[in-house]
């Protein structure tokens, strides 16, 4: 037995070896080809299921299923080429989360309100009755009786209270109090909902790098304007920057400064919002993102696009030099319209007054008139308002006379014009009633917020002719890379 199992296995050895292609059918041999020849074109050719018992192609349905797999087989070529795709080169995506979007918009709509209240906290006399600056331990109000005394204390030494409110009681003095602490309170939200999101975001690579770099600089912007906010009332907490006497103030050039950088703030968080929308409504159909764009891209447009940049800038300066205005109370001298005394214009000895100036040259005579004589800081006012009116006026009837704007304005940029001009009337509405009626609280809280409701139109009309460089390539890209797709699936469809 021993002999014949080593015979068996020296036979085996010796044996040639046959395929097993010899034993297998000949229709099985076909199936199992097929199926390698499928494995094998899969990592290069996006599947397309075609219906059976048909002897037509639906297009439409064959588009989109290869643009379905389209993105699912870039990565398997890729990997199988040895390479990588251009979106795993980097970290951060091309176009930012429409969360971010959602969460800039919300965060405007925060600075939006703060800046109203801030106004509200001008206007009732209350920014000055928190005499320290405490980030961390600020954010508590007095809990007892000992807690208010100290305060009221503090307060009671401030100039303010010496020159104008002499008479105040414990019981107006939390009224105060509460404003100005509800406003820092609210400024401390500001930061914190603005800078852990932001941290979230960039860590989860849910913004593009662009994105992440203007997030860090608005993040900055919001930690200087805290800085701004109490290097403006450490000014008025001091008697040596107006006359023995007179009404306590802060200085007029850092509240300007304060508020210009509230609404820089504000226009970066809403603009940025607008764009990452704008990119994502681009994107989902890129055959007419395509063409949208190339529309905004015509020579005859170029002028609107210039004069919306122009009218933003305008609007932004009449708004600092209303800061103006409102740090001297200019707003409560000549409470007439149009006329400023007896004419449309003070007298020129009135305008340019020798008292204000500081130099012995007279060298600073004119600019400092112009930034320090309530007289001529409200004219200033005037003109600037009159003239940012003007030009929305003309702006607005341009779109509609000419034929041009007819023709290649889109239409969502046509009802964004009607919003600019709109927005304009109302503030000017507000602007005069406050001026006639000696600058109530309610009309000029009004009319503060107006002027922000007023550059919000022109940034939103803005972004709807705003031509964006980087989402233009990607929607090329798009374009490209779909078009590749449905021919390599449609060339490797079989014939029926």
């Amino acid at each position: 037995m021993a002999s014949l199992g080593n015979s068996a296995l020296l036979f085996r050895r010796v044996a040639p070896r046959l395929s097993k292609e010899l034993f297998t059918c000949r229709q099985c041999l076909v199936r199992t080809q097929n199926q390698n020849y499928s494995t094998r074109t899969s990592l290069r050719t996006p599947s397309v299921t075609l219906p059976r018992n048909t002897n037509r192609i639906d297009a439409s349905s064959l588009r989109s299923k290869a643009r379905k797999a389209f993105a699912r087989c870039a990565s398997d070529s890729a990997a199988a080429n040895g390479t990588k795709s251009e979106t795993k080169k980097s970290s951060f995506p091309d176009v930012s989360s429409k969360s971010v979007a959602y969460w800039l918009l919300g965060s405007a709509a925060s600075v939006f309100g703060i800046v109203v209240f801030g106004g509200l906290t001008r206007l009732t006399e209350s920014g000055l009755s928190i005499t320290e600056w405490r980030p961390v331990t600020g954010s508590l109000p007095p809990l007892n009786a000992e807690d208010w005394e100290s305060e009221f204390a503090k307060y009671r030494a401030s100039p303010e209270f010496q020159l104008l409110n002499p008479t105040m009681t414990l019981s107006e003095f939390k009224s105060i109090y509460y404003m100005e602490w509800i406003h820092r309170l609210w400024g401390r939200f500001v930061g914190l909902s603005f800078v852990l999101p932001a941290i979230y975001f960039v860590a989860r690579k849910k913004v593009s790098k662009p994105m992440a770099l203007r997030l860090g600089g608005i993040a900055g912007l919001i930690g200087f304007q805290g800085f701004i906010g109490w290097w403006m009332v450490a000014s008025g907490l001091k008697d040596d920057l107006f006359a023995p006497g007179s009404h306590p103030r802060v200085s007029q050039y850092r509240l300007t400064a304060h508020l210009g950088a509230a609404f820089a703030c504000y226009s970066a968080m809403l603009w940025n919002g607008l764009a990452i929308l704008r990119s994502h409504r681009l994107l989902s159909d890129p055959d007419a993102g395509i063409k949208l764009l190339d529309q905004l891209r015509d020579p005859k447009l170029k002028f609107f696009r210039r004069s919306i940049a122009g009218l933003a800038a305008l609007v932004f300066v009449t708004v600092l030099s209303g800061a103006l205005v409102a740090g001297l109370d200019a707003g409560l001298i000549y409470n007439e319209f149009p006329w400023m005394g007896k004419g449309l214009a003070p007298p020129m000895e009135e305008l340019f007054d020798a008292r204000y100036s500081r130099h012995e040259d007279r060298s600073d005579l004119w600019w400092r008139n112009i930034l320090e004589n309530p007289s001529t800081v409200q004219l200033d006012h005037r003109i600037l308002a009159m003239t940012t009116f003007t030009s929305i006026i003309a702006l607005f009837a341009y779109t509609r006379r000419s034929g041009n704007m007819q023709r290649l304005l889109p239409r969502a940029a046509k009802k964004g014009m009607h919003g600019v001009l709109g927005f304009a009337c109302l503030q000017v509405g507000l602007g005069l009633s406050t001026l006639l009626y000696l600058v109530p609280t309610p009309l000029a809280s009004a009319h503060q917020a107006g002027s922000l409701f007023l550059l919000t139109w022109v940034l939103v009309l803005g972004s709807r002719i705003w031509h964006p460089s980087r989402t233009a390539k990607l929607l090329q890209m798009a374009a490209k890379a779909r078009g590749h797709s449905v021919s390599t699936a449609t060339r490797h469809v079989p014939k029926l």
